[in-house]
């Protein structure tokens, strides 16, 4: 059965007003497709750990974004989750000032390995520093280029605050699915609140595209930093929920994994699983040691 997307304010229009920019939503190089190419709903990890060792933690997700292992990849892949390749974001110091870099980089292959990932993950858009306007110019053209070439692949971004380039991006269908930064604990840095959440969301919000965009929390690491501080799964849950209440257009989550070593952490991985399923649950539960299927919308092949 097919999903066509829910549109969102001004997605149903021509023309998608961004900060004063008009973005072209149908008349761009992409479109983004009637049935999203991602799960739906999406339970995403980035930097999922135990995976060999510990497995049966993560009984909900159903994408690792950014993996650079294409035998960690494949496996996971055979389990009925989706995988997806790393790529590198207009931060990139590799370019050499060709698109063609950024186009390439979003080849669902790895040298030397057979597997054909679902697509890529961009790590990451985030605007800042003296090279990020010609870089994120010349990403852009590449990325459309990418699109062209290998359609059917998924590509998630990840972002700290989406400008008018990535929104154009993700309106016209170049990228799949936003995953915001939504940290709320950085070892050893420190955070966002519930507001600065929002902050990174509204411009999403604002551009009518809730409806591609999750938020990504973390570190998912139960050890505490140099000052004390520690997620718990009070803090997680209490994040998790609210984000999920104020945004109930958002097609899934996304958690960040991270190895500490603390033997506390896979219970708090466990907790994030259980968070997800539950606010995010598939129509059908797979049997206890069943091989899930993808889940709807998912668009890999």
């Amino acid at each position: 059965m097919m999903r066509s997307r829910g549109t969102n304010g001004a997605v149903a229009a021509l023309f998608v007003a961004v900060g004063g920019l008009a973005v072209a939503v149908r008349g761009a190089v992409a479109a983004p497709p009637e049935s999203p190419r991602h799960p739906v709903p999406v339970r995403a990890w980035f930097q999922p750990q135990y995976l060999d060792t510990r497995p049966e933690l993560y009984s909900g997700m159903n994408l690792i974004t950014s993996l650079a292992d294409g035998g960690v990849a494949e496996r996971w892949s055979g389990r009925g989750v989706v995988t997806l390749k790393w790529a590198f974001g207009p931060q990139s110091e590799y370019s050499q000032g060709k698109s063609e870099y950024y186009r390439d980089q979003c080849a669902p292959f790895l040298a030397g390995h057979a597997f054909r990932f679902a697509g890529v993950g961009i790590d990451e858009w985030n605007p800042g520093g003296e090279r990020f306007a010609d870089e994120s110019r010349l990403a852009a053209e590449g990325y459309r280029a990418a699109r062209a070439r290998w359609p059917d692949n998924l590509v998630v971004a990840w972002v700290t605050r989406p400008d008018e380039t990535f929104l154009g991006l993700l309106a016209d269908g170049t990228f799949d699915l936003a995953i915001i930064e939504g940290y709320s604990f950085i070892p050893d840095v420190g955070g966002l609140t519930l507001e600065g959440i929002r902050e990174r969301v509204a411009a999403v919000e604002r551009a009518g595209l809730l409806d591609r965009c999750i938020v990504c929390f973390g570190y998912v690491a139960a050890g505490a930093d140099k000052e004390g501080r520690r997620m718990t799964c009070a803090d997680l849950e209490r994040l998790v929920r609210a984000v999920h209440a104020e945004y109930p257009q958002m097609p899934g989550v996304a958690f960040y994994g991270h190895d500490d070593g603390d033997p506390a952490t896979p219970a708090l991985i466990a907790a994030a699983e259980r968070l997800g399923l539950e606010c995010y649950p598939s129509r059908e539960a797979p049997a206890e040691g069943a091989v899930r299927e993808p889940d709807q919308g998912a668009g890999y092949r």
